[in-house]
């Protein structure tokens, strides 16, 4: 299984979500989000076309770590363990611009 760290992915401007990848071929059998610590806003997961407002499309909320204690995470698996997850599929959206979420996915 190999590792692939996107980093931090960023929303320039809350309230459109950005998606993982436009690459249609991009796939992977996991993907985990996490907090990033000391950062303020929310942020949340879901599809592209998610509205955060009506939580229409949203998969999950990640509260902020302002302090640097614990951050939460949300994992994504293929139930088949293969790479089926199309990263395109998924994004991301925040409450505060500039802010995001660490981003890594695993592939077979």
């Amino acid at each position: 299984m190999t590792i692939n760290c996107k980093g931090r992915v960023n929303i320039t401007t809350p309230g459109t979500p950005v998606p993982l990848t436009t690459d249609p071929s991009v796939t992977a059998s996991k993907l985990f989000f996490q907090v990033i610590p000391g950062l303020t806003g929310k942020t949340y997961v879901g599809i592209p076309g998610m509205a955060k407002g009506t939580l229409t499309g949203v998969a999950r909320i990640l509260w902020p770590n302002q302090s640097g204690g614990f951050s939460e995470t949300f994992c994504i698996e293929a139930q088949d363990g293969c790479d089926s997850i199309r990263l395109k599929d998924y994004a991301i959206d925040a409450d505060v611009a500039g802010e995001g979420l660490l981003v890594t996915y695993w592939q077979e």
